[in-house]
């Protein structure tokens, strides 16, 4: 059976329809580009799990929206989900890995993916592409760059379904008995 083509896979899952603009903007950038993409698109996508949990309130949004917003920051949103078991412990730990990361090349202009602290924290991702040996191609490394692009994918894809099946769960207003 011939396998299935990239255009009809697409149609197919309408669902990642705002993946592949992501995903062909990432191929283009620099170090620094590919960290703070993909880490606005996961932020992005934590709100997005978040406010399909919430009550349907404008309380809600008060937290997740505006200058001000207390679930506003990356890491806020990251331990929010994470304590309301929205995450696993495994997109826990490596969205906060993206985050250092994402802190360290906004802050520092000669960060690179060979920066030593940077190059550390991308060993450290669970959801990494790990190195293989392939038969065609001999040894495969992963470089911190393959490493951290992986991770990032990989956590992209695992949530980008999160808030049609947290919804099935929102928080609806109930009395409490005394």
């Amino acid at each position: 059976m011939p396998s299935e083509s990239f255009e009809d896979f697409k149609k197919n899952n309408p669902h990642l329809d705002d993946v592949w603009p992501f995903l062909e903007l990432l191929r283009q950038e620099s170090d620094r580009g590919c960290v703070l993409i993909s880490t606005g698109f996961l932020e992005q996508q934590l709100r997005d799990i978040l406010s399909a949990f919430m009550v349907e309130e404008k309380e809600a949004s008060s937290l997740l929206y505006g200058a001000n917003a207390p679930l506003g920051t990356f890491s806020a949103r990251i331990t929010t989900c994470y304590t309301l078991a929205l995450i696993t412990e495994n997109e826990h730990h490596d969205l906060n890995q993206l985050r250092r990361m994402r802190n360290t090349f906004a802050h520092d202009i000669h960060t690179t993916f060979d920066t030593p602290s940077v190059k550390d924290r991308c060993a450290t991702l669970r959801m990494k592409a790990h190195d293989y040996d392939s038969e065609e191609l001999g040894p495969v490394r992963m470089t911190p760059q393959g490493q951290f692009q992986t991770a990032a994918v990989a956590l992209i894809m695992n949530l980008v379904n999160r808030p049609h099946y947290v919804e099935k769960q929102r928080r609806t207003p109930q009395d409490w008995p005394y």
